[in-house]
């Protein structure tokens, strides 16, 4: 059941289709992206967990910038170049914690890699690749 309701959220993100926009105040904009705590929802606007925790993202400036979180099992982190028009992020990496439905998880890191373009609005963060949102943030 969990798993069908995760494969519901990706495949209704995938659908859903915005235009992301330049950004007018680039260092407004990273600071308030840097400054949250992100936890992913799906397009009803609810938060959704994996093994009943929230999947999370936060921005850092360790060593360049980077995206750590929780994907579900293992606590994961990923490169991040960040840029007033888009984003993109590296292949994650994460802890090797062997969870059941280890699939979401993969498949949430795959996501992420295919990320190439960015929209803050209000509280959420929005994850594009080209015009089509792939993710969906809300601050913590």
């Amino acid at each position: 059941m969990k798993k069908s309701i995760i494969y519901i959220v990706f495949a209704g993100l995938f659908m859903a289709s915005c235009k992301t926009a330049p950004v007018a105040d680039f260092n407004k904009v990273k600071q308030i992206i840097q400054s949250n705590t992100w936890i992913l929802q799906d397009e009803g606007g609810n938060a959704k967990g994996f093994n009943g925790q929230d999947v999370t993202m936060k921005f850092t400036q360790d060593n360049g910038m980077q995206a750590v979180g929780f994907a579900g099992c293992n606590n994961y982190f990923s490169s991040v170049d960040l840029q007033p028009a888009n984003i993109k992020f590296s292949q994650a990496g994460s802890t090797m914690m062997a969870c059941p439905d280890m699939e979401n998880e993969q498949a949430f890191l795959e996501l992420l890699t295919q990320v190439n373009g960015y929209e803050v609005s209000g509280t959420e963060l929005r994850l594009f690749q080209n015009k089509i949102l792939l993710l969906r943030f809300k601050t913590k």
